[in-house]
């Protein structure tokens, strides 16, 4: 069977629950092993504040999910991800020309799929409620100090 490389970039809501994106996962696992591709890396590339509004949404938790198919599965993949309540955007990229399966390493394809994953990045809404958390934290210990001192 002739397939190829291929990435898709997908966003879904932030308030999406987990337990949604992985019965999507499980979908898109299952109709892959149907049609005898290999997945080589779904990973969460975290929240980000979008460019422009989406569907009311300003931010989006970005997905990328990395795999070897035939064509063929990239048109149900792109179907689940439009019937999809969770998810507002998707990007489907070629990275081959069509080839046997077993002329992929996949070894190789996991490393360099590593590379892309970039580190996650706090939010700037998160990184402002740890901070106030920790500011909150310090006062809270500095009264402690004080009446340790009275006492």
């Amino acid at each position: 069977m002739l397939v190829r490389l291929y990435e898709t970039l997908f966003i879904t809501r932030v308030d999406a629950e987990a337990e949604a994106v992985e019965k999507l996962h499980q979908r898109l696992l299952k109709a892959l092993e149907t049609i005898g591709g290999v997945e080589i890396k779904l990973a969460d590339w975290g929240k980000r504040k979008l460019a422009y509004e989406i569907a009311k949404n300003k931010k989006g938790n970005y997905w990328y999910f990395g795999y070897i198919a035939n064509p063929q599965f990239v048109k149900e993949l792109e179907r689940q991800l439009r019937i999809s309540n969770d998810v507002i955007r998707y990007q489907t990229v070629c990275l081959s020309n069509l080839a046997q399966l077993s002329d992929f390493d996949l070894e190789n394809e996991k490393k360099r799929v590593e590379g892309l994953t970039p580190e996650r990045e706090e939010d700037e809404e998160d990184q402002y409620l740890r901070r106030a958390e920790e500011r909150k934290l310090r006062r809270l210990d500095d009264e402690d100090d004080d009446m340790d001192e009275e006492v």
